[in-house]
């Protein structure tokens, strides 16, 4: 066979003038070895390369044998102070034969009830939304669940997922297991180094912080499959998706079916288990979660800049040091102690969110009148604001709903208004009809009550002397 492929690249060579290139395509053989075929070389006359430590195997072969868990960088250490020299890469390759991993076994864990719970982040790509992040929090003894996507993984969502999983489970665990999160952790070399913000919150709720040992993800087991779990089901699904709080909503849906589904190792539904897990009480007063930002310059044009996007503040305040005070839900800006401007938190980028009271021109025009007067309202009470919300849903003007409104403000307090307003939405009727047909003062009369038989109304008295009752 040998001599058959020598003649063959004999002719293609030596006769049809074929360069090695060329007797590679048309062959298969690459050209360094049919240039050896060529010149007469045979397997046979391939000469072993000799390796620069053969000749010290039996030594590095004793030393593991006395030490199995020997490191590369030790026996390159040892090599050097008797003379040898070698590189540390080659000590590497040489002794990948001799250091043999052992196979770790893993021992399942068990949990006392309220013992723990086990925390992480689960990164997503949208393919409308972008990336996001799921807070995921179970419980290890009763594998109870629970999940949320946020816009970000900043420090005040991580606390945010935290204070939705503890007032979701209306009680808390003893301890909480992270891995090297730097929300949670700081440093973990030479002595662990906490992040000083999130051991105030866990002093706040009495959370014992737990970390994963290094390489030890087993520590961790029912976080990280319940992640992957929720991987290969519901987000694969999430491009039906089109808002964040349908997300949301189709999220908590899927973690309910999950916690009434039977689990495959306590057999039992973690709706029920968690009955046993006798959580502790939570604090009468929850931590108040804000994040507040060291003071900054406004910008020439009234504004302040965060995460990217810019947020108004009033006129007169242009070039002074403003602190950003932001929440999960809101941008508040404080001058001092003093509040001077509040947005909702954008989580778009490189967006301006201008507050037309903010700007004060000399003449406004009619529409930029309309537009104060709908801040101004909008502004007023959580429950105005979601009035003029599901007003403009049934199809109503925003703007005149709110200027008749500020009419209303003239003759009725501000009380008044907020309790009409949550009265509509009670009545699920936030129209304009019905706010103005609450605060519509009418008088009514009395309606006469006559009995059907109006002779029943003609009584006769006869009156008696009082002797009658001296006896």
């Amino acid at each position: 066979m040998e001599e058959t492929t020598r003649q063959t690249i004999l002719y293609l060579r030596d006769v049809l003038k074929l360069s090695f290139y060329q007797i590679q395509d048309k062959t298969g053989i690459s050209r360094k070895r049919a240039s050896r075929i060529y010149q007469g070389y045979s397997q046979q006359d391939k000469v072993k390369r000799v390796f620069i430590l053969d000749e010290y195997r039996h030594i590095i072969a004793g030393w593991f044998k006395e030490h199995p868990s020997l490191r590369a960088q030790q026996i390159h250490q040892w090599l050097h102070n008797r003379g040898v020299e070698v590189s540390y890469t080659a000590v590497v390759k040489y002794t990948r034969m001799f250091r043999n991993k052992s196979t770790k076994a893993y021992h399942p864990l068990t949990f006392l009830p309220a013992e723990e719970a086990q925390v992480d982040w689960c990164f997503i790509n949208h393919p409308r939304l972008g990336k996001l992040y799921c807070f995921v929090l179970i419980l290890s003894y009763s594998r109870y669940l629970f999940a949320h996507v946020f816009a970000r993984n900043s420090f005040e969502f991580f606390i945010e997922g935290h204070m939705m999983a503890l007032y979701d489970l209306q009680g808390m665990p003893y301890g909480m297991r992270y891995d090297n999160l730097s929300t949670v952790v700081l440093k973990r070399r030479p002595d662990i180094r906490y992040n000083p913000r999130f051991v105030e919150f866990s002093r706040h709720y009495g959370l014992e912080i737990r970390l994963c040992n290094p390489g030890a993800g087993n520590e961790k087991g029912r976080v990280e499959r319940v992640i992957r779990t929720m991987r290969g089901t519901f987000f694969n699904t999430m491009e039906k998706y089109a808002s964040l709080k349908a997300l949301n909503q189709g999220l908590r849906e899927w973690v309910n079916h999950k916690n009434h589904t039977v689990h495959r190792a306590t057999e039992k539904k973690p709706a029920d288990l968690i009955q046993e897990e006798k959580l502790r009480p939570l604090p009468q007063k929850p931590w108040n979660n804000v994040f507040i930002h060291p003071p900054v310059k406004t910008t020439k044009t009234a504004m302040m800049i965060f995460d990217t996007n810019s947020y108004s503040v009033p006129d007169y305040l242009v070039g002074k040091s403003l602190s950003i005070h932001s929440t999960p839900d809101a941008v508040k800006i404080y001058d001092g102690d003093k509040q001077v401007a509040s947005h909702p938190r954008s989580f778009e980028r490189r967006q301006q969110i201008i507050n037309p009271l903010h700007r004060s021109y000399c003449k406004l025009s009619v529409k930029a009148k309309m537009q104060r007067i709908h801040a101004v309202i909008t502004d007023l009470h959580p429950a105005i604001s979601d009035f003029m919300v599901k007003n403009q849903v049934c199809g109503e003007e925003p703007q005149k709903t709110a200027y008749e409104i500020f009419k209303l403000m003239k003759t009725h307090s501000r009380g008044m208004l907020v309790s009409v307003a949550s009265e509509c939405l009670k009545k699920k009727s936030p129209r304009l009809r019905t706010f103005l047909s609450y605060l519509r003062m009418e008088s009514v009369e009395a309606e006469t009550v006559q009995p059907q038989n109006g002779a029943l109304l003609n009584i006769s008295y006869k009156p008696r002397g009082l002797e009658e009752y001296d006896d």
